[in-house]
């Protein structure tokens, strides 16, 4: 996709701008601000052969730059801004010996004053990469690449490529399945540097001429300050922001619609959050495959609540059944397996060579379990390694996890297989009360004898002040395990 073309054909309004609430920019600037970045990257000799690292963060210039990199055809990896404080050493690591330069853009100059637009070398800084292999692109594949890494949320992160072209088209199916449009003015509290912010939010608001507003690092109080400026009517958030705003914000403020990805949302929580703030709609992606399925904003709640919608043009979905390594009793559950026209390339490790290439772009294992209605709705039950076989028969977590969090006192709970048992893997439910709760784990294993089978009674319950996070929202599950590892449950008391 040529963005300098369709900008010079949007119906974008005049006045609508993108901003990070420091720095501003109309969509009709953009065009000659490339020129200025086409210029700089010439003469420092950064060329489109070259893969670079693009240290991304929720700023205007950041965005632009990024936006300029798929513009110009360059191949980069996208990862988060570095903080100042990093060692040289871990400096290094982010920077994958594929890749020649890290980019850095900045939203002041080193002098501390606002950037002037027409000189790049002010606010973008580029280092060259010391360990850099001198491995140039293959040369029967001249397309330009976007790398991501995955979330690591349950293992260890992978860099995942994809075509330019696929992700324009991807995010252009999104824009279409949310009825974006250019009266759209809407906040972006999650990272860029994750295919949510950028393939689900970003791309498709652009793609349209909306007015856009990023946050950095977004927590409530810079985000209301961020909404009573900007005054959005569309809102990209995980479900966890989700509640933190349910809890910070008393008052009711309409949307036209919030978008959710990421975790799941406990449904006192998603009818709570529709009746303050407008409707909400979930959305199905992943690093791989980029947005697979989302509900259209104008469906009805129940079904914006129970299903993630239907899947987005150029996408299958299908559900395959276990072979026999445990019984379900439900026989319409199965992992979920994706079959994207726009999906990703390949897997490839630090040193840019494939580790697993989708060659014939067939179905891709999500690794979700979940099922789809006869009318083609999409429903994610659970990761497919998130559920174990106990007395022979199907335990899914989330199962479980809403039926504590129906417990009066509990705000949050994340179940883990840990251990063995008597009825197979054993299970650990980490939970976060309620202000001012007294629940202890006693109790609240006891409440599970009233409304789980016995082959889902968690083993043991671990109360923790709070869940521990990634940055992109989701739940850090690898810290839970640490925890657990770690605990001496024999001072636990358990009935």
């Amino acid at each position: 996709m040529l963005l300098i073309q369709d900008l010079e054909s949007l119906n974008s309004k005049p006045e609508n701008v993108i901003t990070d609430g420091l720095l501003s920019c109309s969509y009709k600037d953009i065009k000659n601000i490339f020129v200025h970045l086409k210029n700089f990257f010439a003469q420092q000799d950064v060329s489109t052969k070259d893969c670079l690292v693009l240290e991304c963060e929720n700023s205007l210039t950041s965005a632009l730059t990024l936006l300029y990199l798929l513009e110009a055809g360059y191949s980069f990896l996208l990862v988060p801004k570095e903080v100042k404080t990093a060692s040289p050493q871990n400096l290094q690591q982010s920077v994958p010996p594929f890749c020649r330069y890290r980019i850095i853009p900045e939203s002041l100059t080193h002098q501390g004053e606002v950037i002037n637009w027409d000189q790049p070398e002010s606010f973008i800084f580029i280092h060259e990469n010391q360990e850099w292999n001198n491995h140039p692109q293959k040369e029967d594949d001249n397309t330009a690449k976007l790398y991501l890494r995955t979330s690591g949320s349950t293992g260890i992160p992978k860099l995942v490529v994809h075509s330019h072209a696929k992700v324009w088209q991807n995010a252009l199916n999104c824009g279409q399945r949310l009825n974006l449009t250019s009266d759209a003015r809407v906040a972006i509290p999650v990272p860029l540097y994750h295919m949510y912010g950028l393939g689900a939010a970003f791309l498709p608001s652009v793609s349209v001429g909306a007015c856009i507003d990023l946050q950095k690092g977004a927590n409530l109080l810079r985000y209301l300050q961020r909404e009573q400026e900007f005054n959005p009517n569309v809102a990209f958030m995980t479900p966890i922001f989700c509640e933190t705003l349910l809890k910070g914000r008393k008052s009711s403020r309409p949307y036209n619609f919030t978008v959710a990805a990421g975790d799941t949302m406990k449904e006192d929580t998603f009818i709570k959050y529709e009746s303050q703030f407008g409707r909400l709609v979930r959305l199905y992606g992943s690093t791989e495959m980029g947005v697979m399925a989302a509900a259209s904003p104008e469906a009805p709640l129940e079904v914006r609540m129970q299903k993630l919608g239907l899947p987005v043009s150029g996408v299958q979905m299908r559900v395959e059944q276990s072979q026999g390594e445990f019984t379900n009793e439900n026989n319409d559950v199965g992992e979920l397996w994706c079959q994207h026209e726009y999906g990703f390339e390949a897997y490839i490790d630090r040193d840019g060579k494939p580790i697993y290439e989708n060659v014939d772009c067939n179905w891709f294992c999500t690794k979700d379990l979940g099922r789809i209605s006869s009318d083609g709705y999409l429903e994610v039950l659970s990761r497919s390694d998130r559920s174990v076989n106990r007395d022979g028969l199907l335990v899914i977590f989330s199962d479980v996890e809403k039926a504590i969090q129906t417990i009066p006192g509990i705000e949050a709970v994340v179940v883990e297989a840990q251990g063995d048992s008597q009825r197979g893997k054993g299970l650990i439910a980490y939970c976060v009360l309620t202000k001012n709760s007294q629940l202890s784990e006693k109790e609240i294993r006891a409440s599970c004898f009233q409304m789980l089978p016995k082959r889902a009674i968690p083993e043991h319950i671990l109360l923790l002040p709070s869940l521990p996070l990634l940055s992109n929202g989701k739940v850090d599950r690898q810290t839970l395990i640490a925890i657990g590892n770690k605990t001496d449950f024999t001072n636990l008391v358990r009935r």
